[in-house]
């Protein structure tokens, strides 16, 4: 554009020494009429008035500030263009653990809450300002927890804090969700790409099938490999930082569910059904330790997973609706909001008592729920009953220990402190296999 604003000066220059004033007196009317919108009024007849030496010097007066305007003009798109995409600001992995060390260590413990929008704190909610709390997970005994935050249709943040310190948590990663396909940046500037996202209570895991990337912001990143007939699970109901397990879930290929394989889709619901029932296994789950790749399998079905909303409904009569249509869909939570207790994310719980990973798990139909040492492999019955449990919870106390409670018919039944009943209950004659 500077060439074009010197070759305007040079054209305009060559009329300068032509001693032609109605020439002269042209230039000035078309100068005149684009700059008199932002000046005092200036007339033809002003213009007559003037002496050939005057009109040339307005006539530089005008050329100059055309030109400083057509300048300024174009230097404002560029600046906007740097107020609004400013550089990402990035951290080091130093800073980020110099960051973390400033929360201050809990004298005791936490007791963490699930929520369907998020968690609680001693039975306080906990909510973020920018969006939406979709995901998390949580540390009872150091009180750490990390989540993930829509902030945007498809747009996300990561944050990890410690509960009760009043610190603000620390933004670790952005994220955004293209389909299937999860891309995740940290604050440092290391990028992720996978199909699942899942938060630990410091940083988070990116998974792809059965391989994955675990992010602890201050230390970087590892590696976890899972064997091949496996992938690593959507949703898990412990965590994977405190307890060094994850959750995988068995791929449709490897178990026979696959699409146009109807003969092993029978056979896989026979094992399903017997399963249910308390007759066979059906190991369609399993615990990886991420530091020793052991393996636990747990012996819950794939297809439990499933909720049935029914649709296009007739009544009957007070008690018999008729149903045109059912569709069927995995979720942790039934339609009308309540929790789906078939589904692995209820039946399947796992937590650190320190230096003694526990499982809590209904196994093997809906008859017992267990728990299990995964260091030792013991295993022993914290509540059993023929017709069948409905639900259980288990929850981790501010003080470490584990609480479950069960629905056993009409009333329900409470055992605490899970760790103390692995040493004092005889175990199973079935122990966990180390593979």
């Amino acid at each position: 554009m500077n060439e074009q604003y010197d070759c305007l000066c040079v054209s305009v220059r060559r009329f300068l020494p032509v001693p032609d004033t109605e020439m002269m007196k042209k230039i000035l009317g078309l100068l005149v009429s684009a700059t008199l919108l932002s000046t005092q009024p200036l007339h033809a007849q002003d213009i007559n008035n003037l002496t050939p030496e005057q009109q040339k010097q307005l006539l530089q007066l005008l050329l100059k500030q055309q030109l400083g305007g057509m300048q300024q003009q174009l230097a404002q798109p560029a600046a906007q263009q740097a107020a609004v995409a400013p550089a990402a600001p990035q951290r080091s992995e130093a800073s980020l653990a110099d960051a973390f060390k400033q929360f201050p260590t809990l004298t005791q413990g936490v007791q963490f809450e699930r929520f369907r929008d998020g968690f609680a704190i001693n039975g306080q909610r906990y909510i973020d300002a920018e969006g939406k709390i979709t995901a998390y997970a949580f540390d009872a005994q150091s009180g750490d927890f990390t989540y993930l935050a829509e902030t945007h249709p498809g747009e996300y943040v990561l944050k990890s804090g410690r509960a009760m310190t009043h610190s603000e948590p620390i933004t670790i990663a952005t994220a955004q969700k293209q389909g299937v396909l999860w891309q995740v940046t940290a604050v440092t500037g290391k990028k992720f790409s996978g199909y699942r996202l899942i938060p630990s209570s410091r940083g988070f895991v990116i998974a792809r099938d059965n391989t994955g990337f675990r992010y602890v912001p201050g230390s970087g990143t590892t590696n976890i490999v899972a064997p091949e007939e496996f992938s690593i699970a959507a949703l898990q109901n412990g965590d994977i930082g405190n307890t060094g397990y994850i959750l995988l879930e068995r791929t449709p290929t490897s178990n026979g569910t696959q699409p146009g394989n109807s003969f092993g889709a029978l056979m896989s619901a026979v094992q399903s059904l017997g399963s249910v029932v308390g007759v066979g296994k059906k190991e369609d789950y399993a615990l990886l330790n991420i530091q020793n790749s052991r393996l636990v399998p747990v012996n819950i079905s794939l297809e439990s997973k499933q909720v049935q909303v029914m649709s296009a409904c007739k009544q009957k009569n007070f008690l018999i609706a008729k149903c045109a249509q059912m569709d069927s869909f995995e979720s942790a939570y039934e339609a009308n909001g309540t929790r789906n207790m078939s589904h692995y994310f209820w039946r399947i719980n796992w937590f650190n008592v320190p230096g003694r990973p526990i499982l809590v798990s209904q196994e093997g139909g809906l008859g017992k729920v267990t728990a299990t040492d995964l260091n030792s492999g013991k295993k022993v019955i914290l509540f059993e009953r023929a017709m069948g449990i409905a639900n259980f919870s288990a929850v981790q106390d501010a003080n470490g220990k584990i609480n479950v409670t069960a629905q056993m018919g009409f009333s329900s039944e409470t055992r605490e402190d899970v760790a103390a009943l692995l040493d004092s209950l005889p175990g199973m004659a079935e122990t966990v296999a180390a593979n």
